[in-house]
């Protein structure tokens, strides 16, 4: 194994998967604390200009989307992760795929907390925020590129299940995640029960993110 390879037994243990959750708890607790010194109407989107061109009211609901919003991502990585645990055995695709899911979940809270701090600071952190997520960004890009370099590829499964080269259907096959035919990480073996609804989870929270953003505006 190489110096850059992860421990292939590596889990992340409690404390390391109820971190982002505390985050967003901290942030809500905080909200809640001084709600009613905010202003009346609060920024939740900006232009090309920085100048705020939406705004909700101060209720505990709209001004706490960014946290319901981190809430949901984090949940979805949490509930891919936890997949991973229980169908993947030790490995070190398994362990880097676990590293990054975690890492997403970290960046998922901490971003939506910055959001929330330029909301109700009238945008005067929007700069530090939209600075912050573009690190946050490119240093998850070079996480993965980094756990990632250096991983033997785990032997092929059912040569015959996949469709169109990219889809893995096998209903004989117990594995609910298969490694993937090229690049890094794992996809769904569609023919488990339970990657349709994985499948629909990852494609509802983004819709569901996306919807309330355009309704609260």
């Amino acid at each position: 194994m190489s110096e850059s390879s992860p421990d292939p037994e590596w889990s992340p243990g409690l404390p390391l998967q109820a971190g982002p959750f505390a985050i967003l708890v901290g942030a809500a607790l905080w909200l809640a604390r001084h709600l009613y010194e905010l202003p009346e109407r609060i920024p939740i989107h900006w232009n090309w200009r920085g100048e705020a061109d939406g705004f909700v009211g101060r209720s505990g609901v709209s001004v706490a989307l960014p946290l319901l919003i981190g809430a949901a991502v984090c949940l979805m990585l949490a509930a891919l992760g936890s997949g991973l645990r229980r169908s993947v055995s030790g490995g070190a695709m398994r362990a880097a795929t676990l590293k990054v899911l975690l890492a997403g979940e970290y960046f998922a809270a901490l971003i939506c907390c910055g959001v929330l701090a330029a909301s109700v600071t009238s945008g005067r952190l929007l700069k530090p925020v939209l600075w912050l997520t573009f690190a946050a960004v490119v240093g998850l890009v070079l996480l993965a590129a980094r756990t990632g370099r250096g991983i033997p590829r785990e032997p092929e499964r059912n040569p015959s299940a996949w469709r169109a080269g990219v889809f893995y259907v096998d209903r004989n096959d117990p594995a609910l995640f298969v490694p993937k035919r090229a690049g890094f990480g794992y996809t769904f073996n569609f023919g488990h029960p339970a990657a349709l609804l994985l499948t629909l989870l990852t494609l509802v929270v983004p819709l569901a993110v996306a919807l309330g953003a355009l309704l609260l505006r």
